[in-house]
């Protein structure tokens, strides 16, 4: 099933698969990201509906998502599953870049890099746990790019950081657009309603996500240009600005609903993917 449902020959051989505690593990990860855009979607529309207010209780970023978790019963254990299964996704993604002759190098390479993606995400779920409650907020966004302008050659390395927040955020339009997440789907174990909804919540999911994160490498860009470490605005901040006028609340309720259908994709995702796979 690719964006037609037409499944197309592949070159190579399939990985042999690693251990099955791993994929399962990796299943963890994808499961714990749907909750984590579950969550995002409901800090994004409360955002929203608190426009009037300077600040809010939880930021509608990763660290708004861990501090709800953290404060849920059973919270530590909640957390500490997520940091193992965003660990294992990314490692057996991989594994599967490394391993699976089936694909060409660009589209391993991607796979590649969403694995150190998660592999980071494990470390930042792992950093809130063991008390850095800053983690992934806006001033620990602002505080680190203060430090990488003071670096020799750091605004040149804050431009390339945004422009690779970019470039990831422009993938996954061209993913989405030409259907490229159906190859590691197994879409013969699928009945003809949940391919249909895999398929759709793909379509507005992989889009929203990405151009709700684009604007986050544009300020990173903007800050290295004039040096201005405030101007490294997160994802809180694109949405608490937005959320300052009738059209941005409404572009904010936009970017909540289109995480929420994200969220159930990678629900989906965790019961029908290939995490082996190296696309």
């Amino acid at each position: 099933m690719s964006g037609s449902e037409r499944v197309e020959p592949r070159q190579g051989e399939a990985p042999s698969a690693p251990p099955q505690p791993l994929r399962l593990a990796a299943r963890l990860g994808l499961v714990a990201r749907g909750l984590f855009y579950l969550l995002l979607a409901g800090l994004a529309a409360q955002l929203a509906l608190d426009s009037g207010r300077g600040s809010g209780p939880a930021q509608a970023n990763a660290n708004g998502a861990l501090t709800q978790v953290a404060g849920a019963p059973l919270g530590f254990a909640l957390l500490a599953g997520a940091a193992l299964g965003f660990f294992a996704f990314g490692l057996v993604r991989v594994y599967g870049a490394i391993t699976d002759a089936r694909h060409g190098v660009w589209r391993r390479l991607s796979t590649a890099g969403q694995g150190l993606i998660y592999v980071g995400m494990a470390l930042v779920t792992a950093s809130f746990l063991l008390g850095r409650r800053s983690t992934g907020s806006e001033q620990q966004q602002r505080s680190t790019a203060q430090s990488i302008i003071t670096w020799p050659f750091g605004r040149a390395l804050l431009v390339a950081a945004g422009l690779v927040v970019l470039a990831m955020c422009g993938w996954q339009l061209l993913v989405a657009a030409r259907g490229d997440f159906a190859d590691s789907l197994r879409d013969r174990k699928m009945t003809f309603f949940v391919r249909r909804l895999t398929l759709v919540t793909a379509r507005i999911g992989i889009p929203a996500r990405a151009l709700a994160v684009a604007p986050v490498g544009v300020f990173l860009v903007v800050a290295a240009i004039r040096a201005d470490p405030q101007q490294a605005k997160g994802l809180d901040a694109v949405l608490l600005n937005s959320s300052r006028t009738p059209v941005g609340r409404g572009l904010v309720v936009l970017a909540a609903a289109g995480f929420a259908v994200f969220a159930v994709y990678s629900l989906l995702e965790a019961r029908y993917r290939e995490v082996a796979s190296g696309v």
